[in-house]
């Protein structure tokens, strides 16, 4: 009969029963660990938007990466290693996004622009409406969707995410894009709108 051990696990049993796929093992550390790993997120992040979400990949990649761990490291060290590298690697793609997202608002606003003047747009002659209507087509289709689902059919982003089966994240990226170039587009334009 094998006699039942009514300590508390080490890591290093908690991380033996991970690799054998011990979903109560996991929870454990889950338990054990996910403070101290949202602090360290949190201080590389510098906000709690996407803290979930690294944590989230950190306790995924000791899932599906639990035979690699060297017990003589520890657990802790490993943990935050990890939590650190994942959530520097969420920086560096926010920040790409960032840089891309703006020269992305620089060459539409000119590219709007020099199709305003192609097409003799003139600011006497135009329906409001009818300007937003020209201005919505020149977003991207995915873009315009959600913009006609939100303020033209009166659909939450919530409700779009679920009709679409796109992220959450992915309708409000997009609206937000549309918002920058919306806006972008009437900025200049707008000292003649009455």
């Amino acid at each position: 009969m094998e006699k039942i051990n009514t300590e508390i696990p080490t890591d290093v049993e908690l991380m033996e029963a991970v690799v054998r796929r011990d979903a109560d093992a996991m929870a454990a550390i889950y338990e054990r660990y996910e403070s101290t790993l949202r602090t360290v997120i949190v201080s590389v992040l510098h906000e709690d938007g996407e803290t979930n979400d690294v944590l989230h990949d950190v306790f995924i990649q000791l899932w599906n990466r639990a035979d690699r761990f060297v017990a003589a490291k520890g657990l802790h060290g490993f943990l935050v290693t990890m939590a650190r590298r994942r959530a520097l690697d969420r920086l560096r793609r926010r920040l790409a996004y960032r840089r891309a997202t703006d020269r992305f608002e620089t060459q539409m606003k000119a590219e709007f622009n020099d199709k305003v003047r192609g097409h003799g747009v003139k600011s006497m002659d135009f329906d409001l409406s009818e300007l937003l209507c020209k201005i919505i087509h020149l977003l991207p289709e995915p873009q315009q969707e959600v913009v006609q689902l939100t303020f033209f059919e009166g659909l939450s982003q919530r409700q779009i995410a679920a009709e679409k089966c796109i992220a959450l994240g992915t309708v409000k990226t997009r609206l937000q894009l549309a918002h920058k170039k919306l806006l972008n587009y009437l900025v200049p334009i707008q000292d003649k709108i009455w």
